[in-house]
This record gives C-alpha cells, sequence and structure tokens, in this order.
C-alpha cells in the first residue's frame, strides 16, 4: 500500500499516531511574531499615551502595564465579532501622576488565543514636579522594545576581569540581558519618536549583561554589540560596537534618514538579546 503524503509535511518520530490507517502530524505552533511600543518618550509628566502594536499567527487577545511590578492597566486588541485580529493596536496609557517622581519600570505583556505572551521592557522616568528648568536631565532616554528583562546594575565593587564578568563573553554570556538608549537630547520629540538632526552624529549608550554563577553580572570588556538598521523594508547591517568597562557600551550613530536601529547580542548557544530604537531625522534645527 502506498503512502501519499502531502508536500511539507512533517512526521515527528515517537510522537506520530497512527489511527485507522490515517497519519496525523502536530501542527505548527502559533506564536506572537512582534510586539512594539509606540508614543513612548522619557522624561514623561501627565498621561503618557501608550500604544501597543503586534503580529501574531493566532488571535491577539490583549495586552497589560505593570509599573514596577504592580499591575496599572490592561486593553483588548479587537471586539469579540471582529472578524480576524492577527495585527492590531491596543491603547494602554501610563498615568505617571499616580507615581511619585522618579525612573518607573514598565513591563507591557502581550497575549494571544493561543497562550503565547511577549513582553515590551520600558524605563520612564516620571517627571512632574522638577519645575521647568531641566534639572537633573533634559535628554530623552530610549529603551524601547527591549526582549529581556534589563538586569541589575552590576556591584561596583565586584572585581571583573577585564571589566566585565569572568568568562562572561559570546561563549559563554548565559541569559544575555541587553539596554540601549539615545543619551543626547532629540531635537524633539514627535509622536514618541525622537527626532535627530541629519548626518549629526548621536550617541547611544547600554549595557549588556550575563548570568554567572546564578548572578548577574557585566559582560566581558571586547564582546560584540551587533547594529543593524531596517529601512524602506530592508535591513543592512552597520559596524558593531563593543562592550567596556563595566559591561558599559557607547556607539556614536549619524544618520541621513529615518530608520529603525536595532542593537543585537548573541550568545554561541543563539540565545539573543535586543533593543529597538525608531528614530526620525530632519534636514535642520526649527
Amino acid at each position: 500500500m502506498k503512502r501519499i503524503l502531502r508536500m511539507g509535511t512533517t512526521v515527528l518520530v515517537g510522537a506520530s499516531v497512527m489511527a485507522f490507517g490515517a497519519l496525523y502530524a502536530a501542527p505548527a505552533r502559533a506564536e506572537i511574531t512582534s510586539a512594539q511600543l509606540e508614543n513612548w518618550h522619557s522624561p514623561a509628566d501627565k498621561t503618557l499615551p501608550l500604544e501597543v502594536q503586534a503580529r501574531s499567527d493566532a488571535r491577539l487577545v490583549d495586552a497589560s502595564l505593570t509599573v514596577d511590578g504592580a499591575p496599572a492597566g490592561s486593553a483588548t486588541f479587537c471586539e469579540d465579532t471582529a472578524p480576524a485580529c492577527d495585527f492590531a493596536r491596543a491603547p494602554l496609557p501610563f498615568v505617571t501622576t499616580n507615581y511619585a517622581d522618579g525612573v518607573r519600570h514598565l513591563v507591557i505583556t502581550v497575549r494571544d488565543s493561543a497562550g503565547d505572551v511577549q513582553t515590551i521592557n520600558s524605563d520612564v522616568d516620571v517627571w512632574n514636579n522638577r519645575g521647568p528648568n531641566c534639572s537633573p536631565s533634559c535628554s530623552a532616554s530610549l529603551q524601547v522594545g527591549s526582549d529581556q528583562t534589563p538586569g541589575p546594575s552590576p556591584n561596583p565593587g565586584t572585581n571583573n576581569n577585564n571589566g566585565g564578568a569572568e568568562g562572561a563573553n559570546e561563549s559563554s554570556c548565559k541569559s544575555p540581558r541587553l539596554s540601549m538608549s539615545l543619551a543626547q537630547k532629540p531635537l524633539r520629540v514627535s509622536r514618541g519618536v525622537p527626532v535627530l538632526l541629519k548626518n549629526k552624529s548621536y550617541r547611544f549608550t547600554g549595557r549588556l549583561t550575563c548570568l554567572v554563577n546564578n548572578k548577574r553580572k557585566s559582560a566581558a570588556k571586547g564582546t560584540k554589540i551587533e547594529v543593524r538598521n531596517t529601512l524602506g523594508g530592508k535591513t543592512v547591517r552597520k559596524p558593531s560596537g563593543k562592550v567596556g568597562n563595566g559591561g558599559k557600551i557607547t556607539v556614536l550613530l549619524k544618520y541621513p534618514s529615518a530608520r529603525t536601529i536595532e542593537f543585537r547580542f548573541t550568545n554561541a548557544d543563539g540565545k539573543s538579546s535586543k533593543v529597538r530604537i525608531k528614530v526620525r531625522v530632519a534636514q535642520r534645527k526649527s
């Protein structure tokens, strides 16, 4: 008896089920393929009109917000009567007046009907009562779209090898966590996106940490950080950055046009941590 399998059918050894001569293959697992945060900016006052945009192989369900670990709101992506909901947006406003001034850690969790979950981590400097003098800082730091929760700062008293954790390099950096931010004030922030001056160099800074002996420590000095740019539907690689002393990263970038910058680290096991920052470009100051 001949067995005819459709092209693309996957047979899993030990998981195939033969029943009455019919062969069943396990379906591919649905997943959330993308999730990003819009209308973000920092410092922030009053209400920050955050919006979550997501895409999934299954029907999107909802997005929830926690601030410093405490629930702070949720929103559904689509009405129950909507015919499809695999790509949608959900408003998730962050009311900063409910919190004292200072840096707050936000975690946005996206769920779909298949049970898949994806998180977005962001730090926002709540700034309601500091006066008009921009003290201590006027810079708009960005830390958006990281697929890993930012780890605690390394203990300054730790004696790291070459400024990093002993052995914590590309080949042994377990559970990498990367955070990156725009360290200079942009021309302005438009709908949560920083606007940079055309062809002017801007400094982006961050930190890479690894799990060493169940403790989070700085990555080794010299560890490479990949930089990618996405524009016009194409992604190109740019000169990479490197980890400095204490796991710190500093990269100077300048651009002639708008794009999405992606900072990425991938260890030898293929585990990666990445941060995406969308920027716009202006011809001149206005």
